[in-house]
């Protein structure tokens, strides 16, 4: 189980002065500026959930993952994961999670994958029987067997995190953290990390955490949604809950004239009733109802907290 109470990270940046003169005084005397990543977030998670963590850029994403796995430590508030503090580092916590942070990779750039997974068995103390079935599993699930051969510098994109995610996988973590595992990925290649992935969280009970700003990832592989602004917590609830709103919100296509021209406009309820009766009904030439996307209504719930 992951439990956090009331995390917040905040860092210390450096504001730049415009022009010459303002280079010459950051030279001796440079302003800081306070910033705050993550804001008093609290949730737990259980065991076998599959949780997305969504945001705009900046929204705090990546650094709650960093927490999470104890790349950061965390300056307020505690961060528990099955009664072990992360950023500790324990050989027994590291052998229990699996961390796929954005494009950085743990594949050596000038030999095959083949030999880093060779390594982590070792690492992971993995047995050869064990490790040998595991990874032709993986390789076979996500269409990489003649991959791994093949020197890292020379596979595409979509290959590469392919290979990265067997990476991760090998030692069948107990917790799987993903920091934009899509980001940039072919129809193809995306449809088979969520195949895996589903599959390793029914068969493993894998309690996986995934960060995306891409809607589509957390529709497969996203049963609860945490949503983030401006580094504090937002909306955290099942994603059946957050469809449920998009019944009730609704949206207004409607076009008017104005100063001969016709313009095109989306309203939302309380925006239609407060601005419709600013123009002409003559003027008013289509009024058309419809749903909220899962998209636009997040950015309706991050515009509401903001």
């Amino acid at each position: 189980m992951i439990e956090v109470k009331h995390a917040t990270l905040q860092y210390t940046t450096f504001t730049r002065a415009q022009g010459v003169n303002g280079v010459i005084r950051d030279f001796f005397k440079r302003r800081k500026q306070q910033v705050t990543a993550v804001a008093d977030v609290s949730f737990t998670i259980r065991e076998g959930e599959m949780v997305g963590l969504i945001g705009r850029n900046g929204a705090g994403k990546t650094t709650l993952v960093k927490l999470l796995t104890g790349i950061l430590p965390l300056a307020q508030g505690t961060i528990v994961i099955d009664q072990t503090l992360p950023n500790e580092r324990r050989p027994q916590f590291l052998k229990q999670i699996g961390v796929l942070l954005g494009q950085r990779s743990q594949l050596i750039w000038d030999l095959p994958p083949i030999d880093t997974y060779d390594m982590l068995a070792a690492l992971y103390e993995l047995g050869a029987e064990q490790y040998h079935a595991r990874l032709n599993w993986l390789c076979e699930q996500l269409a990489a067997t003649d991959l791994i051969y093949l020197p890292v510098r020379k596979l595409s994109l979509g290959q590469r995190v392919k290979c990265e995610l067997i990476a991760v996988l090998l030692h069948e973590p107990k917790y799987l953290f993903l920091d934009e595992p899509t980001l940039g990925l072919d129809l193809v290649t995306q449809k088979a990390i969520y195949k895996i992935l589903r599959a390793e969280n029914q068969q493993n009970k894998t309690t996986i955490v995934t960060t995306s700003h891409y809607v589509k990832d957390m529709e497969q592989l996203a049963d609860r949604l945490l949503i983030l602004n401006q580094g504090a917590l937002i909306f955290d609830d099942d994603c059946d809950q957050l469809v449920n709103n998009l019944v009730t919100r609704k949206l207004f296509d409607v076009e008017y004239l104005a100063k001969g021209q016709i313009v095109k406009v989306t309203w939302s309820a309380a925006e239609l009733f407060s601005k419709v009766v600013e123009l002409e009904p003559e003027n008013i030439l289509t009024i058309k109802q419809r749903g909220v996307s899962l998209e636009e209504l997040i950015s309706q719930l991050i515009e509401e907290a903001r």
